[in-house]
């Protein structure tokens, strides 16, 4: 099994993944890799317990396990400090492979410098679909860091068009009322639809978030000059 970025660091939020995991049927034994996003600690954070019981490979960008390291999101506070080592450096191009399942790496800066997104394929009733995670949720507050952010979106979009993708993931739930789509998804009758899976105009729309954001941002900092 692969976990895809793993949370602010607490040893509760690492038992509520685990218990997630094991809610859907699976087994937790299986983990053998963390793959990471980014280096902000709301997204490595319980990574020391998954190597520590699980033994897991774990993937970052070189970029960000620099940023990681130097720029801790909370200098006063050692349990935002780096505490474990990055195994295998990936970025634009690279793949992820586990079993007969691939990952593909889209390098996509701007939320922060080293900043992956990802996208692999899924299953709904026996049907192949791909899904796409872009990895840096919110947009920065520079300017130029902004445009790179726009420059990546526009570059991850057009590799998801490629792919076909017709499902939107997300790595912080407030962006896609993720928390709701959960207690759907739980309660889903089999007849209901599956509300991840959106076709590819939908995930275009649904990028449309993230530019919508950056602008925001750029006009409310007075920065769109």
């Amino acid at each position: 099994m692969i976990v895809i970025d793993a949370i602010w660091p607490s040893e509760k939020a690492f038992e509520a993944i685990i218990d997630a995991i094991k809610d859907v049927g699976w087994n937790p034994d299986t983990i053998k890799k963390l793959v990471l996003t980014h280096g902000h600690v709301d997204h490595t954070g319980c990574g020391r317990w998954f190597v520590e019981k699980y033994n897991v490979d774990t993937y970052l960008s070189k970029l960000d396990d620099i940023f990681w390291r130097n720029h801790p999101t909370k200098p006063d506070r050692p349990e935002t400090w780096k505490d474990y080592k990055i195994d295998i450096y990936v970025d634009d191009g690279d793949t992820i492979t586990l079993g007969d399942k691939t990952i593909y790496v889209y390098g996509t800066p701007g939320h922060t410098p080293g900043g992956l997104s990802y996208i692999f394929p899924v299953k709904e009733d026996g049907k192949l679909h791909m899904a796409a995670l872009w990895g840096g949720t919110t947009p920065p507050w520079t300017k130029n860091e902004v445009k790179q952010y726009l420059k990546s979106l526009d570059y991850f979009i057009a590799q998801a068009m490629c792919k076909k993708v017709d499902v939107a993931l997300s790595n912080h739930t407030a962006i896609d009322n993720g928390l709701e789509r959960i207690m759907y998804s739980k309660t889903r009758m089999s007849y209901m639809p599956n509300i991840y899976i959106i076709r590819q105009d939908g995930f275009r729309k649904y990028c449309q978030v993230f530019r919508t954001l950056s602008y925001d941002i750029l006009e409310n900092n007075n920065l769109l000059k």
